[in-house]
């Protein structure tokens, strides 16, 4: 081949390259916010106020921990207003008639047993000595299986899904569990981090047959490429 048409060729690489760079930088990036996003759950606070009652939430919403070291009994509610927890500084207490100890033994809904009544009176099982529980709620976590419609339409920005609340009583005040459901996008989409890679490898690209090419010209006699 000419070495003119060998020079002409390796000029229209070196052009096209960062071209085409230029053009992927330019496009539209794609969104993947639903694939990589999160759901924050947040306790935001307990009613009534008792001195040595608290309840926090995994981050996730995958649990949810209620601690009471005061001498005032608690008694979670469950999905029906039936008692489902009882929580003292002495002991942890569960209804084995409550339908909510079957359905939140999976993070979709568990099968309720035929034994199962929330209009009967309490079962009290005891489950721990100490004076904290831990359980998986339904109320405080995304249930559905496609994204809410404002994170449809918006995936990108954060969303508040729901202010949720898992109503107990503490002694014979009737209170509750409130907190937030939040939806976060993604630091990072997909797309950006594609179209970031692939300008990386044109700028690599460029950078490599630059330094080809000079190599050449000295190794050749006369400075010319070969």
């Amino acid at each position: 081949m000419p070495q003119e048409a060998r020079l002409s060729r390796r000029t229209a690489v070196l052009l096209a390259v960062p071209l085409v760079a230029l053009l992927l930088v330019g496009l539209p990036t794609p969104s993947y916010a639903g694939a990589f996003a999160t759901y924050v759950t947040t306790v935001t606070g307990v009613t009534p106020t008792v001195s040595g009652l608290t309840a926090v939430a995994a981050r996730d919403g995958e649990s949810i921990t209620v601690r009471n070291t005061s001498s005032t009994p608690v008694v979670v509610d469950g999905y029906q207003g039936e008692p489902y927890l009882k929580i003292t500084a002495h002991g942890v207490w569960q209804n084995a008639l409550s339908p909510a100890v079957y359905l939140n033994k999976e993070q979709t809904i568990g099968n309720i047993p035929n034994s199962a009544d929330a209009k009967r009176p309490p079962k009290w099982k005891k489950l721990d000595s100490g004076h904290a529980a831990t359980w998986h709620d339904h109320r405080i976590h995304w249930m559905g299986n496609v994204e809410p419609p404002s994170v449809q339409k918006d995936p990108d920005h954060e969303h508040l899904i729901a202010d949720w609340k898992i109503p107990m009583v503490a002694g014979k005040t009737k209170g509750r569990i409130i907190g937030t459901l939040v939806y976060q996008p993604s630091a990072g989409h997909l797309g950006a981090w594609i179209t970031g890679g692939v300008v990386a490898l044109a700028v690599v690209v460029v950078a490599a047959l630059v330094v080809v090419s000079r190599r050449r010209r000295r190794l050749t006699p006369g400075g010319s490429a070969a």
